[in-house]
């Protein structure tokens, strides 16, 4: 009989501590889930902001968007792998025995200029094509923003 009761105690321990876990896991991803929106967003490579913003546009405006874009694409490019470059410095850095703070902060900075460089061309190809946009696509990109 107390073998049983033994094994039951047992078993009603790791019951619970599974039951706590179980719980633990759910209340995180429910946090998680809750917190979402307020996120910030993650950088969006320049050809897939472009395409999402030419998917909301009429067809005329889509293609001049994407015209615009294919014009500085390989500036974008180059610009990225630039920002791609700096960002494994840094890491080469970071994961060095010895850290050189100034170094690294040095590079991190530079990889930080590389990736605003790359996102202001981008810029730029979309300001190129702002003002032959149509109305109505105009319209339908600023009603994507306010449904954020």
């Amino acid at each position: 009989m107390k073998l049983s009761v033994i094994l039951s105690a047992r078993a009603l321990r790791l019951l619970l501590l599974g039951s706590l876990c179980l719980n633990v896991l759910l209340g995180a991803f429910l946090l998680t889930r809750a917190l979402e929106p307020l996120r910030p967003p993650m950088a969006v490579p320049a050809a897939r902001l472009v395409e999402l913003a030419a998917r909301r546009l009429p067809a005329a405006d889509a293609e001049t968007l994407r015209a615009a874009y294919r014009r500085k694409e390989a500036e974008i490019a180059a610009s990225h792998g630039d920002y791609l470059s700096s960002l494994r410095a840094a890491g080469r850095l970071l994961a060095a025995p010895q850290v050189d703070v100034a170094a690294l902060r040095e590079t991190i900075m530079h990889a930080r200029e590389k990736r605003i460089r790359s996102g202001d061309l981008a810029i730029d190809a979309f300001l190129e094509v702002a003002p032959q946009l149509s109305v109505d696509g105009r319209r339908r990109l600023v009603e994507s923003i306010r449904a954020r």
